[in-house]
C-alpha cells in the first residue's frame, strides 16, 4: 500500500508541478529515489506550473533553518456534501535559478498534507467502501495553476478521483492517500483543441442571435477550461439571452472565467460585486477583480479601477491614482476613460487644472461618438445656450468684440462676462486686463487677479504671464516673486517670449530663489506629502529642485519612481536622483543603487549598484548600509562575504534598521561566518520585532516552535506568528493553521 501510495503521490506532483514541503526528522530514501526520477522526467512541467502568488517558506536541512521564496498552487477537493477545501498549496522556486529548485526538492522528503472534513460516518456512508481500516470517497478535483508562457492563471477541467481517508480519534477524517488518474499531455491538447472549435461555433451562433445554440457550445468550451467561453456563458445568463435571466448563474461563470485569467470575466465579476447583482455587494471584492483586469491592460477594468480610487470605494480615496488609471484607459482609446480624464483636468482633481488638456481629451472622446463629451465641448466652445435669451456663448463673445471695437467698453465688459462660462482663457484674460487697467469699469486689481488666474488655470499662456506679473508687482495680491516665477515658467514652457525674458531678468537679478524661499517650498511640499496630496507636493518639490536643492531633487526622484502625483518614470527618477547625489545627498545615492540593482531607468548593473550603496553607506545612510550588506550576503556585484555583510548590517542595526537586525539574527541562526548562536539570534530578532518587523516576529515564532535557544513553547510561537500574520505575512498564517491556532 505504501509503495502504491508513493507512486501515486509522485505522479500527482510531476503532473501538476507542485510540491508540499514539510519539516521532516527522518530520511525516506525510497520516496527520494522515486521523486528524483519523476522530477528528472518532468522538469518542464514543474516550471510551467509554478504560480505567481509569493510568500516565504522555511525548511530545516541538517539542523539549519533556511529560507526559500515559494509560489502558491491551489488544488481544491470537493465532495457532494462538503464544501471546497484547500489541499495542496506549495510549489518552490528561488530568485535565481529554477534548476536550483530541482536540486532543493530532491534533498527533502515530500508528504501529503492532511485535510480535515468535519463530517460524520453517517453523512458520508453512501460513499464509503471499507478497506484495511480505511474508506474511500469520490471527490471532484479542480486544479488551478499559472502558465508561465502567458503568465495567466488557468483552471483545468474538474475530474472525479478516489480519495482514501482514515478516522481520527476525535471522529473527524483526514486524507491518507489519493488515486489520481494521470492524464497524458495529448489529452489536454485535444481538449483545448475541442474548446477552440466549440467557442468558434458559439461565436457563430451568438452573432446570428441564436443564443440557445451559442450557449450550448460556450458551455462545452467553458467546461473544457476555456475562460473566454465561461465569460460568454455568464453574459448570456446576465442578459437573459435565450434563457431566463439569472444573475446568480452569471456570477458563477464569471468567477470561473476570472479565476482562469480572463480579463473580461474579471471585469464582469467586479461589476457584479459593485452592483450587488447575483452576489452580495462588496466594494473590496469589486476592487480586487477590477485591479486584476486592469493589470492585464483591460481598458474597462482600468476605468472601473479609476472610479474606485476617485470615490474611495473598496480602497482609500486617491484622485491622483484615479487619474493614472483613467489615463491608461484613455491611452488605449477608451472613450469613457478619455471623457473622465478630461473631467479630472477640467476640475483639477488629482492633477493640475488644465483646460487645454481637458479639451484635448474631451475631443478624443467626442471623436468616438461619446455623447457627453460632445455636449461638454459645445459648452466649452461657446456653441451651447448661455442663458434664457437663447444666445450661445460664442454669440455673446461676438457682441462683446463688436462693442469693444466701438470703444463701448461698458457694454463689452457686460457681454464678455456673459460669454465667460463657455469660453477659453482668451476672454477671461481680456476681463482681467479690463479690470487691471480700468477699461469700461473702475480699476480693480483684486478683480483683475481673479480673472487672470482663471485664464491661467485654463492653460492660456498670456493669462499665466499676467498673473505672474501681478505677483511680481504685488498688484491685487501679496508680492511673491517665487509665485511670479512659477507662472512665468508655465508661460515660457509654452513658448511665450515675454515670460522667457522675465525669467532671464529675474535670474540675472539673483532673485530666482533664496535659501529662505527654498525652505518655504520644501516645507510646503513636505506638508502636502504627509497629507498624501502628492500632486501638490510634487509641484512644490519641483520648484525647490529646479533651484538646485538636493533634498527636493531626491524627493522628486522618489515620486517619479513610485508614481506619486505623476506617471511612473524611472528615467526621470534617475535624472533627479543623480542631480541630488552629485550634490552629496546620501539618500539619493542609495536610490541610485536601487535603480541600478533593479534595472529601472538604467541597465541592470550590480557593480554600479554596489558603488552607489557604498557611497551612501560611507556617508552614514542606514539604507545604504543595509543594502550594501545585502549585496555582500548574496554576492551581487561583489564577492560574497558573510563577514562583510555582517559588518554593514551591524552599522545599519546600530541605527535601528529592523531589516538589518533581522538579517543579523539569521546570520547567527545559520552560523554562517560566525559561531551558531540561537540566543544571539533571538536577541536580534527581538530588536527587529520590537520595531514591528514581521520577519523578526515570524523567526521568534520559529525559535519557540522548535525550542531553539529557548524552551519549546507553542503558545508563545503562535503569539509571534499571529503578529506577523496580522501584518499580512502568508507563511505566518499557514503556520497558525498548522498549529491549529
Amino acid at each position: 500500500m505504501r509503495n502504491r501510495t508513493i507512486s501515486i503521490v509522485c505522479m500527482l506532483l510531476c503532473l501538476l508541478g507542485i510540491s508540499r514541503v514539510a519539516f521532516a526528522q527522518q530520511e525516506d530514501n525510497l520516496l527520494r529515489r522515486e521523486y528524483q526520477v519523476a522530477m528528472e522526467e518532468h522538469v518542464q512541467n514543474m516550471i510551467a506550473a509554478l504560480s505567481m502568488y509569493s510568500s516565504d517558506i522555511y525548511y530545516e536541512n541538517e539542523n539549519v533553518l533556511r529560507t526559500r521564496r515559494v509560489k502558491l498552487i491551489r488544488v481544491f477537493f470537493r465532495s457532494e456534501q462538503a464544501k471546497m477545501y484547500d489541499f495542496l498549496k506549495i510549489g518552490v522556486e528561488t530568485q535565481d535559478n529554477y534548476l536550483d529548485v530541482m536540486e532543493f526538492l530532491r534533498t527533502i522528503p515530500v508528504v501529503l498534507p492532511r485535510v480535515t472534513f468535519n463530517m460524520s460516518v453517517e453523512e458520508i456512508s453512501p460513499y464509503v467502501r471499507l478497506a484495511s481500516g480505511e474508506f474511500k470517497l469520490p471527490v471532484k478535483v479542480a486544479i488551478t495553476f499559472v502558465d508561465l508562457n502567458t503568465n495567466q492563471e488557468r483552471t483545468m477541467p474538474s475530474r472525479v478521483y478516489n480519495v482514501y481517508y482514515w478516522q481520527s480519534e476525535n471522529g473527524n477524517f483526514a486524507v491518507s492517500s489519493m488515486d489520481l488518474l494521470r492524464e497524458q499531455q495529448q489529452t489536454v491538447v485535444r481538449n483545448e483543441g475541442n474548446a477552440s472549435e466549440w467557442i468558434a461555433q458559439g461565436d457563430k451562433y451568438y452573432n446570428a442571435k441564436n443564443y440557445t445554440s451559442a450557449l450550448t457550445y460556450y458551455t462545452q468550451a467553458a467546461e473544457a477550461g476555456n475562460p473566454r467561453a465561461a465569460t460568454m456563458v455568464g453574459w448570456i445568463y446576465k442578459k437573459g439571452l435565450g434563457v431566463t435571466e439569472n444573475a446568480v448563474e452569471a456570477v458563477k461563470w464569471y468567477r470561473m472565467a476570472a479565476n482562469g485569467g480572463n480579463a473580461s470575466g474579471q471585469v464582469n465579476l467586479g461589476d457584479a460585486y459593485y452592483s450587488g447583482e447575483g452576489v452580495t455587494k462588496d466594494y473590496n471584492e469589486a476592487f480586487k477583480w477590477f485591479m486584476q483586469a486592469a493589470q492585464q491592460g483591460n481598458s474597462t477594468g482600468q476605468s472601473w479601477l479609476a472610479i474606485m480610487y476617485r470615490y474611495g470605494l473598496g480602497v482609500t480615496k486617491d484622485e491622483t491614482e484615479a487619474v493614472k488609471w483613467y489615463r491608461k484607459a484613455a491611452d488605449q482609446g477608451s472613450d469613457f476613460g478619455q471623457y473622465y480624464l478630461a473631467e479630472m483636468y477640467e476640475n483639477g482633481y488629482g492633477v493640475e487644472k488644465n483646460m487645454t488638456e481637458a479639451r484635448r481629451w474631451y475631443q478624443k472622446a467626442a471623436d468616438q461618438g461619446y455623447e457627453k463629451a460632445i455636449e461638454k465641448l459645445k459648452v466649452l466652445s461657446g456653441t451651447s445656450i448661455g442663458s434664457t435669451s437663447g444666445k450661445t456663448y460664442k454669440e455673446y463673445e461676438k457682441m462683446a468684440d463688436e462693442f469693444y471695437g466701438k470703444k463701448n467698453y461698458t457694454e463689452a465688459l457686460k457681454y464678455y462676462k456673459l460669454s465667460a462660462p463657455g469660453n477659453d482663457g482668451g476672454v477671461l484674460n481680456r476681463l482681467g486686463y479690463m479690470y487691471s487697467e480700468g477699461v469700461g469699469v473702475d480699476a480693480n486689481a483684486s478683480e483683475a487677479v481673479k480673472w487672470f488666474r482663471k485664464s491661467a488655470e485654463q492653460g492660456y499662456m498670456i493669462g499665466q504671464y499676467n498673473i505672474g506679473l501681478m505677483y511680481e508687482l504685488g498688484k491685487g495680491v501679496g508680492k511673491d516673486v517665487n509665485e511670479a516665477i512659477r507662472w512665468y515658467r508655465k508661460a515660457a514652457d509654452q513658448g511665450y517670449q515675454n515670460a522667457k525674458d522675465k525669467l532671464a531678468k529675474l535670474s540675472d537679478a539673483g532673485t530666482t530663489l533664496s535659501k529662505t524661499e527654498i525652505k518655504y517650498y520644501v516645507d510646503k511640499a513636505d506638508k502636502y506629502y504627509k497629507e498624501k496630496n502628492f500632486q501638490e507636493a510634487l509641484k512644490n518639490y519641483l520648484i525647490a529642485a529646479n533651484a538646485g536643492d538636493d533634498y527636493a531633487q531626491n524627493w522628486v526622484g522618489w515620486m517619479y519612481k513610485n508614481a506619486e502625483g505623476v506617471e511612473q518614470n524611472y528615467m526621470e527618477s534617475y535624472k533627479w536622483n543623480m542631480k541630488s547625489a552629485e550634490s552629496g545627498n546620501a539618500y539619493a545615492m542609495n536610490s541610485l543603487g536601487i535603480l541600478f540593482e533593479n534595472g529601472q531607468g538604467v541597465d541592470v548593473n550590480f557593480p554600479k549598484a554596489v558603488e552607489w550603496y557604498r557611497k551612501a553607506a560611507n556617508a552614514g545612510n542606514v539604507h545604504g548600509q543595509y543594502n550594501l550588506g545585502r549585496m555582500y550576503e548574496n554576492g551581487r556585484g561583489v564577492t560574497k562575504s558573510i563577514l562583510m555583510a555582517k559588518q554593514w548590517y551591524e552599522k545599519a542595526a546600530a541605527q535601528n534598521s529592523s531589516d538589518a537586525q533581522s538579517s543579523l539574527g539569521t546570520i547567527y541562526y545559520n552560523g554562517e561566518g560566525v559561531t551558531k548562536d540561537y540566543a544571539k539570534a533571538m536577541e536580534w530578532y527581538r530588536k527587529a520585532a520590537d520595531q514591528g518587523n514581521m520577519y523578526g516576529e515570524f523567526n521568534i515564532g520559529l525559535l519557540y516552535e522548535f525550542g531553539y535557544g529557548v524552551t519549546k513553547n507553542l503558545d508563545e510561537a503562535a503569539k509571534w506568528y499571529r503578529r506577523a500574520a496580522n501584518r499580512g505575512m502568508e507563511r505566518a498564517k499557514t503556520k497558525l493553521q498548522e498549529l491549529g491556532r
